[in-house]
């Protein structure tokens, strides 16, 4: 874009030689007056102060996942330990069964010699639907919990993107408090070359050449107020 510029400024010259003598050219150092701008100090102040606010809400997000997580866990953890607990109880009644149940299960079997598979048949839910209360009340609570979970992943994923993303309430932000800045150099600028009478006003990064004679920067950083030692 700026080499477009310089381009364009040397076109005009030998499109019309009768004016050229009439033009004035100069330029800026935009980065040092936006280094040396005081309204940067304080825009870059306000964004820290922002982002300490948004990290901490982040943070704080984070936090209650992982109690949410550990929850689950402990819940797990409990479940499992009913569930053994249930399954300990339940042997002895199984080791002293009649022999009329030994002998009811001889007649379920197949012709083939293979027990019957009525009992295999049973899913996970209909066993955890005939556990006792106290089995089905922490499978309540596991539930709830595992929805509550995968709801606040979800969660802290849309909010990292709305903070921290392309297009995140930081990006825009600092965007915006950095064309506040752009503005107010942009109109400088315009001020200086109107005072000093030049025709196009050039950023110093995009020259080969610097004649220091054609340098605004200072005229510039005068008018930002930005005390500059030795400004002529």
């Amino acid at each position: 874009m700026g080499k477009n510029l310089v381009f364009l400024a040397i076109a005009i010259l030998i499109a019309v030689p009768a004016r050229a003598q009439e033009l004035k050219f100069g330029f800026v150092d935009d980065k040092a007056i936006l280094e040396k701008l005081p309204a940067r100090e304080e825009v870059q102040k306000i964004l820290d102060q922002e982002t300490v606010l948004w990290e901490q809400r982040f943070t704080d997000s984070r936090q209650l996942l992982r109690v949410c997580l550990d929850s689950v866990k402990a819940l797990q953890a409990a479940l499992e330990k009913t569930r053994e607990d249930q399954a300990k109880t339940a042997e002895p009644e199984t080791q002293s069964s009649s022999p009329a149940s030994t002998a009811n299960l001889s007649a379920q079997t197949d012709s083939s010699g293979s027990p019957a598979k009525a009992d295999d048949d049973k899913t996970a839910a209909d066993q955890d639907a005939q556990a006792p209360p106290d089995t089905l009340e922490l499978l309540a609570k596991l539930d709830r919990l595992e929805r509550k979970l995968e709801k606040s992943k979800k969660e802290i994923v849309a909010l990292y993107h709305r903070i921290y993303g392309k297009n995140g309430i930081l990006n825009r932000r600092n965007a915006e408090l950095s064309q506040s800045i752009l503005e107010k150099i942009s109109r400088s600028i315009f001020d200086v070359s109107q005072t000093a009478e030049v025709s196009f006003v050039f950023d110093s990064s995009v020259l080969l050449y610097i004649d220091q004679d054609y340098n605004y920067t200072e005229q510039v950083m005068e008018a930002l107020n930005i005390k500059q030692p030795g400004a002529r």
